[in-house]
Order: C-alpha cells, then structure tokens, then sequence
C-alpha cells in the first residue's frame, strides 16, 4: 500500500508532464545536446519509465478477478518486452556494435509487437466477458509469434538479414498505423460495454497515437531522411524517444485508473 500511496502522490499526471519537459531539456542542454544519444542513455530514460510500469502492476490490480488479473499479466508480459527492447538497443548499439540498420529495424519492429500484445491483452478480457469469438485472439497470437521469430531471426542470421525484402520497413509502419486504428476501435466499443475503462480509454488512446509517431521516427532515423531537412540522427533519435517516454507516462496514468473500479466491479 505504501508504494500505491507514493505513486498517486507523486505520479500524477501533471508531474509526469513536467518530469518529460525536464526531460526533453536535459537532453537537449547536456554536452551539447548529444550526451544522451552517444551514451545510449536516453534508452536508459525508457527503460525506467517501463520499470515504474511495472511495478504499478505489481503492485495494485482493479478487481479480483482472475480474468483482469489475466490482462494485467498480459500487459507486464509485454512491458516487460518493451523494457528488454530498451535494453537491447543499448547493448546492440554501445556495447556489441550490432548493424544499427539491424537495430532499428528490430526496434521499429518491437513496437508493433508491444502494440499487438496490448490489443491482445484487451481482446481477452473482452473476448470473455462479451462470449465473443476467440479468432481474433488466435490472429493476434499468430502474428505475435511469427514476429517475434522474425525479431530473433533478424539479429542471429546475417543470412536472413540479406534476403529481408527492401520494403519490410515500410510494411512495419504500415502494420502499425493498421494495428493502432484496430486498437482504437476496440478501446471505443469496449468502453462502451464496460465502464471500468472508460477513464483508462482516455489515456491508452492518445497513447497509442504517441505511439505511431515513434515509430515512424525508428523508420526516420534508419533512413535518414529528416537529414535534408536539417535534422541530425541524434535529434531524430531523441524525437523517438520523446515519443515514447509520453506514451509511458500516459500509460502509466491509465493503468492507475483501472485500481478503482466502481460499481458492480468492485465485488470482483
């Protein structure tokens, strides 16, 4: 209970605001303004921003409910993806000096699989609550694991990485713009039909939006395209991950509303 009280003391949504914006201007100011990106910390950054995620998780659940503890476990499952993602883009870019085409690629990647796991995540609370079909759980686990194979197979083969078509990266965005507009959609109809995310909607949808923006800024700084108009690889990298520390902080908001539910789904 002690680290529910601080987070609702200290993590509310206006200090997360404030913590992203002395965020944005350390990185900015610090050795001039490329600090965070030849160190690999602005990865750092993300991957603590997923630590706090988790421990919410771990730390406070919505009901009792052995089918909203089933979603909670789905959603750490894939933070804590997203954190090993976080992790690997240091080490694979500072440490192991990996191909950063390679690197980029698989992040861009990570994140449409981070999005697919979430649309998973409220696919099966729906799925059983509403006695919907389970086909679109079974495509979303298919998808899953022929990306993550993809992901492995990617950075252990330099073979597969010379047969992968010129074209993935664009396919990648394109599945993620797809995803997120399905994501939403979901996120409207389930709130409809249980209140208990109707605040929790408010935050995960901008989220989600946040989030393709990060991804076309992976897409971006594989490419450098941003370079014609004036824009550096490090401020591009750090665009990504301005990105992305807002679709943490708003998660991390959102999930907090889940803990309190009202009305028939406090006796669960």
């Amino acid at each position: 209970m002690k680290i529910i009280s601080l987070f609702e003391k200290l993590f509310t949504m206006r200090t997360l605001v404030v913590f992203n914006l002395a965020i944005i201007l350390l990185v900015e100011l610090v050795g001039g303004g490329v600090y965070f990106a030849e160190t690999g910390l602005v990865h750092a950054i993300a991957a603590i921003f997923v630590g706090l995620i988790m421990i919410r998780i771990f730390s406070d659940h919505a009901s009792n409910d052995y089918i909203f503890r089933g979603f909670l476990k789905i959603q750490l499952l894939f933070f804590l993806f997203l954190g090993m993602v976080h992790i690997y883009e240091y080490l694979g870019l500072y440490v192991f000096m990996l191909n950063d085409e390679v690197v980029e690629l698989s992040a861009m990647a990570s994140y449409l699989l981070w999005m697919l796991g979430l649309f998973f995540a409220l696919e099966f609370v729906y799925r059983i609550y509403q006695k919907k079909s389970a086909l679109m759980s079974i495509v979303l686990v298919v998808l899953i694991s022929v990306g993550f194979l993809g992901l492995v197979l990617v950075n252990i083969s330099s073979t597969f990485v010379q047969i992968l078509p010129a074209w993935l990266p664009v396919a990648i965005l394109v599945g993620t713009v797809i995803t997120a507009i399905f994501m939403i959609m979901s996120i409207l109809e389930i709130r409809g039909t249980m209140p208990i995310f109707k605040e929790y909607s408010y935050y995960v949808i901008p989220a989600i939006i946040l989030l393709v923006f990060a991804a076309f800024f992976e897409y971006f700084e594989s490419t450098h395209i941003l370079n014609s108009i004036g824009i550096s690889d490090s401020q591009n990298l750090y665009l990504a991950h301005f990105f992305i520390y807002a679709v943490l902080s708003l998660l991390f908001v959102g999930l907090g509303k889940l803990k309190k539910p009202r009305g028939i789904y406090t006796d669960m």
